[in-house]
């Protein structure tokens, strides 16, 4: 009798478990990440590209990033032979990132010397729609057109500086406006 409760026991501990405590866990997976906050940074010595990176970040609800809009943009990539459909549709979507950060992001340089790094700053929310993706055989390029919400915005690790910026200029235009 004994071995009886101890397997009833498991079962009822393993069915609880499935039922009751996995859906839980899978439903507050994605909670909270709406939004992304993404970076492009180029950088370059000597006029020559010698690094770019790009960066997402999970944005939580952020209160700054307020006036989104959608954003279209087109390009071509080119492919290897025998190159997977999931590595060509990562490959559009970064490149498509890198694109709408270029063209549409909030742009900041940093130089010292003959090195600069330029970034591209912005806020996302997912999900990137690849609205074409079509292969041109003769020149082994893919052309893709994609769609994403897009607010330029700059990157958290800049809000502190930004904010004693924002405060030294308030200063000085109370001071100006005092002696008006």
């Amino acid at each position: 009798m004994p071995e009886y409760y101890k397997y009833l026991l498991t079962y009822t501990m393993v069915m609880v478990q499935f039922f009751f405590i996995a859906p839980i866990s899978t439903i507050n997976a994605d909670e909270g990440i709406g939004k992304y906050y993404i970076r492009y940074d180029v950088k370059s010595s000597k006029n020559r590209i010698t690094n770019d990176n790009l960066l997402m970040v999970p944005a939580e609800n952020d209160f700054r990033a307020e006036k989104f809009s959608r954003i279209s943009t087109a390009g071509l990539i080119s492919t290897t032979p025998g190159e997977s459909k999931t590595s060509i549709e990562k490959r559009i979507r970064e490149n498509s990132l890198k694109t709408i950060l270029a063209n549409k992001g909030l742009k900041s340089v940093k130089t010292k010397g003959y090195d600069t790094v330029i970034s591209y700053e912005g806020i996302i929310i997912p999900p990137l729609i690849i609205l074409k993706n079509t292969y041109h055989e003769d020149q082994n390029k893919h052309f893709y057109e994609v769609q994403i919400e897009f607010c330029p915005i700059a990157f958290p690790d800049k809000w502190k500086n930004l904010n004693i910026k924002h405060k030294i200029k308030q200063i000085f235009y109370d001071f100006f406006q005092l002696l008006k």
